[in-house]
């Protein structure tokens, strides 16, 4: 009697459909199994979500299943659910979800890497008789059949030893071990290759918690021995030991049989988290973008099969298929890198919270300058907000300088990058062997070229964005396509020959650093000098070393790195992003300023920050430099509230982009007339508008915002525009809900 599957495929869909499950498939086929199917003219990627004994439609209509995935690589049940969720709270394919949720290497069963393992399988009395027969008349066996007896009884266990480890050690051919494994002596079997990630040679230590850790601690394992879903707020200013409580709380969870999910913003960052993550709780496996197909498969698989029961990645992360989960960690929880810029559009701080509350899981939010979501969430005690207010082993916060940059220009008389002040911080620093952080959020040399005649700023031609000039490469650069060109001789608008560079970029600090310091031994780090494989981990490892004396570079070295010896920060231009159009710029200005501040004097060493501002005055800017926090939210929380922003009311992004912007705008101006339709508010539907950047790729760029109150309206909202907004006819559509960007 045949039985049928009910699959969703990899698409913009959220139907269910019903294949045939072939004989020769019987058994194999499962909720969670990845499957091909055919659809329409084609096969495509599905997965299945039931199996019955009966088809809820015609069988003559019903077509067989395709190919079948590995079982034991199945999406399990939890995992099902949450991409369920996803699909409908994110407005995407349930089948578009289960995508995400799998690497895509697992997916086209990509094979891991393995070596050859030679093993012990007789009893060793039996290879110790068989030893001595060999030495007389096979002394190659004999040799590796020793070699493991050896082994076996110095250990008390049977182990497997790479057969190179063995041939080394012995002499012994692998004819000779294939003879022994003939006799039943021995085994010869592929292991999976596990790779390690570069260390940065962190020495394990004991740790006295201060009193305010040991009660979040305390809290948190309370929470991990009741087995039910408890969010907590870790809300520690930078330097307070947050890492520490996140150890022992995850050690707790490993010693009640529970697994654990580590989750970190940056990729540059893992490394770092995972070598103290595993000094402390053994086997990790990581999981991130930036590595190889099949490194991600083998760690997925590792994870998969109960190998290891820590997971430490980046956002894609909270997909790892971990059993029994009882702890997930989400590092600087504010991070805007945990919210996914494609379809799914999910933030995986939020997808963890929801993935903790079906697993009855606790869950710890971890910043120094928390999203104000999570803070309103913690005030109103929906989270349970632990507080780590000073730093471990009695380091003080930074002395902070700011300096006016108005003023410095004026007084200098130049548009200089680097102020008096923090020059002569720097020379103090390098002076006592010190070292020093630099950031600035901008690459490349020259942020934008103009004409000096008529003004004209050169651009990308598909693309609304001023090109940027790149000095190492002698080329100018779109950072948004991706579009590399050579300087012109002359304005492509008037001809002249008046071309003017201006602005700085990290290439350029770079240049101006070595120029006032030419002794001093300065690192960039920015995606143009982290390309090679394992880039970060190197470059952080030497930095650590004290290879170099100072680390510059864009936001990947602005969190989460405590380097002892760092006892000067300086920001380049700390209010760059404080005028964007976008109603988080206070708060995004404010947490960046906070966490590089952060990085100074984070040991014994008294540290000093100087931070170069446009706007020093803005509320942003001195609560930041007082890293005061609570002071910043009470004033943003009143801004916010007064216009119905996050978290006192729920935000829907509609962006459609195309050839024509005709029809764009004529698509988004019926969908903004039906949500206005079913809104009882006024201003509820804003738009459509260009967005602030108007063109990506050729592609003209427009969008509508829906303000709401709760999640529930928006949903009724964009119910009623149904097929208004599905991409079609030269218009490409996407839905973004609980969006983190307006640009």
């Amino acid at each position: 009697m045949p039985r049928f599957a009910g699959v969703v495929v990899d698409a913009p869909l959220n139907t269910v459909y019903h294949y045939r499950i072939p004989p020769e498939f019987s058994g194999l086929v499962e909720p969670g199994v990845h499957v091909k199917v055919p659809f329409g003219p084609r096969k495509i990627n599905g997965y299945v979500v039931e199996v019955a004994d009966v088809c809820p439609i015609e069988e003559k209509r019903v077509k067989d299943i395709a190919q079948v995935g590995e079982p034991e690589e199945r999406v399990t049940p939890d995992l099902l659910a949450l991409t369920e969720w996803i699909a409908v709270y994110y407005r995407c394919g349930w089948g578009e979800a289960l995508a995400a949720a799998t690497p895509s290497s697992v997916r086209k069963g990509v094979k891991e890497k393995t070596v050859l393992h030679l093993s012990l399988t007789a009893e060793v009395e039996e290879a110790r008789a068989a030893l001595e027969f060999f030495k007389k008349k096979a002394k190659k066996q004999a040799a590796a059949l020793e070699f493991l007896l050896l082994k076996a009884t110095a250990s008390g266990l049977a182990e497997s030893f790479p057969f190179a480890e063995v041939e080394t050690a012995t002499g012994a051919s692998r004819t000779a071990v294939r003879a022994l494994e003939e006799k039943g002596l021995v085994a010869l079997s592929p292991v999976p290759l596990h790779r390690e990630l570069a260390s940065l040679a962190e020495k394990s230590k004991k740790i006295v918690l201060t009193g305010e850790q040991h009660d979040a601690v305390e809290r948190i394992c309370a929470a991990l021995s009741a087995g039910k879903f408890s969010p907590f707020l870790l809300f520690g200013v930078t330097g307070s030991g947050k890492t520490e409580v996140y150890l022992q709380a995850l050690e707790h969870a490993l010693s009640l049989n529970k697994s654990a999910l580590v989750l970190v913003p940056e990729i540059s960052l893992t490394p770092q988290t995972v070598e103290r993550f595993r000094i402390r709780a053994g086997e990790v496996a990581v999981l991130h973008s930036h590595m190889t197909d099949g490194e991600r498969a083998e760690e997925w698989r590792r994870l998969r099969r109960g190998e290891t029961r820590v997971a430490v990645g980046a956002r894609s992360a909270i997909f790892a298929p971990l059993d029994n989960l009882g702890l997930i960690i989400v590092d600087e929880e504010h991070e805007r890198t945990f919210k996914q810029d494609n379809t799914p559009r999910y933030n995986a701080r939020d997808v963890a919270l929801v993935r903790a509350r079906e697993c009855g899981a606790a869950v710890v939010l971890g910043s120094a300058t928390p999203s104000l979501e999570s803070w309103h969430n913690a005030i109103t005690e929906k989270y349970t907000l632990l507080s780590l207010p000073n730093r471990v082993g009695g380091a003080k916060p930074p002395k902070t300088v700011v300096v006016d940059m108005k003023t410095e220009w004026a007084e200098v008389k130049q548009m200089s990058v680097f102020s008096r002040e923090l020059q002569r911080s720097l020379t103090l620093c390098l002076a006592k062997k010190e070292q020093a952080i630099i950031f600035l959020n901008r690459r490349g040399f020259h942020t934008y070229v103009h004409c000096a005649s008529c003004g004209e700023v050169l651009g990308c031609a598909d693309c609304d964005i001023s090109l940027t000039w790149h000095k190492a490469s002698e080329d100018l650069r779109c950072h948004y396509c991706g579009l590399r060109k050579p300087m012109p001789k002359a304005c492509p608008s008037c001809g002249a020959t008046a071309l003017r560079q201006t602005g700085t970029g990290t290439e350029r600090a770079e240049d101006i650093f070595r120029k006032l310091f030419p002794d001093a031994r300065v690192l960039r780090m920015d995606s143009d000098t982290m390309t090679g494989r394992d880039a970060h981990a190197r470059a952080l490892s030497a930095f650590a070393r004290g290879e170099y004396d100072v680390l510059l570079g864009t936001q990947m070295i602005a969190k989460g790195f405590d380097f002892p010896n760092v006892t000067l920060v300086g920001v380049l231009s700390a209010d760059g992003a404080i005028n964007l159009p976008d109603f988080r710029s206070a708060e995004r200005t404010f947490q960046l300023i906070t966490q590089v501040v952060g990085r100074a004097g984070r040991a014994d060493k008294p540290g000093r920050a100087v931070v170069q501002a446009f706007q020093p005055e803005h509320y942003a800017v001195q609560s930041a430099l007082a890293q005061d926090f609570p002071a910043f939210a009470e004033k943003e929380l009143a801004e916010r509230e007064s216009l119905g922003y996050p978290p006192f009311g729920r935000l829907a992004r509609i962006i459609a982009k195309g050839a024509s912007p005709v029809k764009i705008k004529t698509l988004l101006a019926q969908a903004a007339e039906k949500l206005k339709g079913a809104s009882r508010r006024p201003l509820a539907v804003l738009g459509p508008v260009p967005c602030p950047v108007e063109k990506i790729q050729k592609d003209y760029r427009f969008h509508i915002l829906i303000k709401a109150r709760s999640h529930r309206e928006i949903e009724t909202m964009l119910s009623a525009c149904g097929n208004e907004l599905s991409s079609g006819k030269g218009v490409q559509v996407a839905i973004d809900i609980d969006p983190l960007s307006l640009l």
